[in-house]
């Protein structure tokens, strides 16, 4: 216990009597950090607003002689400031301690090199945790209630702040998840600010050094990609010749058996079967014989960070060649882009979508707020220069925007998508000018259009996860609705794995959207996927009746030609074989569900001259996968071999390198 009081300890000794943080959204403010403290207590209450969510937390650590702690108790928050129920406790006593969380207990010895990690924990904790494990030999700790933590100060500077020059450290932390966390602190170990991201906290009158720290953030970021990609990135084969695998041909949705594929640079020179084709003099050869070989798979609907080298290695693992990303930081998307095609960055190709909300207390996560049909052009010529592919709107653009948002990039060849902007149904979006939307949610919402208003304000994901149980998914209306997508040729990006249910597993014991790679993520990670104790039968029959609405919408949508593209919205290179197995458990053939995933987004994105089918004269961009995926998609999962651009990467590998451990 010794090493946990001090790490607490440290903090609050150092703090005043109550401090106030800001959390800002691109630097508007969108909550607050509180922490007061007492000689036998400190209490933290976190909140902020992200789109009609976000977290609302207090929680209060109790001291007791020499402020030993005794105990830790974390409970939810109103929107009107009112504390709820206790989400979880921790009570430490002599060398053990009990956690009481989501009413499962558990009891252990305490270890005193060790650090217990809450479920929902704020940037003061992070700030904690980071001083422990400084404090730790070599910087490691083992963490309560399983797994490791690791620390590492990356960077340094000396601030002013109200007028006094403090010492600041940027620390990388390791360990909780397969993200790098990151964390500035001064030398009495309080919080500066954290990491660089959507949502950041900082005391009030530390914000103006908001940008000077994300730049050195960034540019430690921008190194440590280019060192990794430097390590995992093989040399370009003279020639690399995959022999005898079995071809999925996307063009023409059937397995092309005992087929050899010859590649010389960055493109494919020959295709053919395998007693036909010649091996190059000292080509790389791959042996595929009882393999499938496949186009790289695309997703969709991606974010890209900053902090972005983790979630390319798990892409390019999972045989994911090309993203699109849909909404992310200017200078972070277009920095991630660049670096993926000079090879300083180790991930898919990217498709950048420019991002464009309108102003309100529920704004997204953006600086890019449009108000008149002037600031709207002007953004996307921005975003044109910058060499986007499309633009995606979002709910608070005003209605009266989108003919001239749509105008603007149809003339300058770029596509428009997005959420249907509050006060539109979907039908009048695809009027107005949308090629595309996102989220199958809006399929149900559409239809509720009061709900989103009254009897209070909600967001269209709450409508439509009231309605979706009991929705006559057949109903005349909705076939209405599907015949015109399919008459506007309406892209759907529909991201069901997001709207699955996922508190029971699939007869195989697996989780529904992340299959067996939650075994695979690290321990805290993990226990924040695993699914937790039953819901009431109730609840539970409501959430499978929603998903299955959404399977049947999603069947419907097919059935009727309706195209449809893959996207994610969740994690990366871990959730698009959960996606596509949706589309598989909806009644989908495996064979169009892969071509779904290769060659239709690759022509919605006009891109299909180099990309989406393996042939003679594209890009090398595909998949060696120790199964059959073409009769069952979840084989994809045995995902062995990527080639990106003619380079052949190991997925095992880059799995690992991602703090993942992959079994199959």
């Amino acid at each position: 216990m010794i090493a946990f009081v001090a790490a607490l300890l440290a903090v609050t000794q150092a703090a005043a009597d109550s401090t106030h943080y800001v959390v800002l959204n691109h630097g508007r403010p969108a909550g607050e950090m509180h922490v007061s403290a007492t000689p036998d207590s400190v209490v933290v209450r976190f909140r902020y607003q992200d789109r009609q969510r976000g977290p609302r937390f207090e929680t209060l650590y109790k001291l007791g002689p020499n402020r030993r702690v005794l105990a830790m108790e974390t409970r939810s928050v109103t929107p009107e400031g009112k504390v709820g129920a206790v989400t979880q406790r921790v009570d430490f006593w002599g060398d053990s301690l009990r956690s009481v969380s989501s009413g499962d207990t558990t009891l252990m010895r305490d270890d005193p090199t060790s650090y217990f990690v809450l479920d929902n924990t704020s940037p003061f904790d992070d700030a904690r945790l980071a001083r422990f494990l400084l404090s730790r030999p070599q910087h490691t700790s083992k963490l309560y209630p399983e797994g490791s933590g690791h620390a590492e100060v990356v960077a340094d500077t000396n601030v002013t702040v109200g007028g006094t020059q403090r010492h600041i450290r940027l620390v990388f932390v390791d360990g909780l998840s397969t993200s790098t966390d990151a964390v500035w602190i001064d030398d009495a170990d309080q919080l500066v600010a954290s990491g660089a991201g959507w949502f950041i906290t900082v005391p009030r009158n530390a914000v103006s050094l908001l940008p000077t720290l994300r730049d050195i953030e960034k540019r430690i970021r921008v190194d440590r990609s280019a060192a990794l990609a430097k390590r995992l990135t093989p040399p370009a084969p003279k020639a690399l010749v995959i022999r005898n695998g079995d071809v999925f041909d996307s063009e023409r949705g059937v397995v092309r058996p005992r087929t050899t594929i010859v590649i010389e640079g960055e493109r494919i020179a020959a295709v053919g079967p395998a007693d036909s084709i010649k091996t190059p003099a000292g080509a790389t050869i791959i042996d595929a014989t009882g393999k499938t070989v496949i186009p790289g798979l695309w997703d969709m609907h991606t974010h890209l960070f900053l902090s972005g080298e983790e979630a390319g290695l798990m892409q390019l693992a999972a045989g994911i060649t090309t993203v699109r990303d849909m909404a992310s930081d200017i200078d972070d998307a277009v920095s991630n882009r660049e670096r993926a095609q000079r090879g300083t960055m180790l991930s898919p190709r990217y498709i950048l979508a420019g991002f464009i909300e309108g102003p309100g207390k529920w704004a997204g996560p953006s600086s890019v707020l449009v108000r008149t049909e002037d600031e709207a052009r002007a953004w996307v010529a921005r975003y044109d220069s910058l060499g986007y592919k499309q633009i995606k709107l979002y709910n608070l653009v005003h209605p009266d925007l989108v003919p001239t948002i749509a105008e603007e990039a149809h003339k300058r060849g770029m596509r428009l998508s997005g959420h249907i902007p509050r006060g539109l149904t979907i039908e009048s979006a695809v009027t107005l000018g949308f090629d595309e939307f996102q989220h199958a949610a809006f399929l149900f919402s559409t239809f509720f259009q009061d709900s989103l208003y009254v009897p209070q304000m909600r967001a269209y994901s709450s409508v439509a996860t009231a309605v979706a149980p009991t929705f006559d998914v057949d109903a005349p209306r909705v076939t209405a609705l599907i015949s015109f997508l399919r008459d506007h040729h309406t892209v759907v990006d529909g991201t069901f794995n997001v709207w699955q249910d996922r508190s029971r597993p699939l007869a195989n014991g697996n989780d529904p959207i992340f299959g067996p790679t939650i075994a695979w993520m690290p321990p805290l990670m993990k226990r924040g996927f695993q699914a937790g104790a039953p819901p009431p039968p109730e609840e539970a029959a409501r959430a499978e009746a929603a998903s299955a609405n959404y399977r049947r919408m999603l069947k419907r949508l097919y059935d009727a030609g309706v195209t449809l593209v893959p996207g994610t919205d969740n994690v990366a290179g871990l959730s698009l074989h959960g996606e596509l197995e949706v589309y598989e458990r909806a009644g989908i053939p495996a064979p169009a569900v892969l071509q779904i995933a290769t060659i239709v987004p690759a022509r919605v994105m006009k891109d299909d001259k180099d990309y989406g089918s393996i042939a003679r004269g594209k890009v090398a961009d595909l998949a060696i996968v120790n199964g059959r995926p073409a009769e069952h998609i979840t084989d994809l999962r045995r995902t062995e071999r990527v080639v990106r651009a003619g380079r052949v990467y190991d997925s095992k590998a880059l799995y690992e390198a991602a703090g993942l451990n992959p079994k199959w």
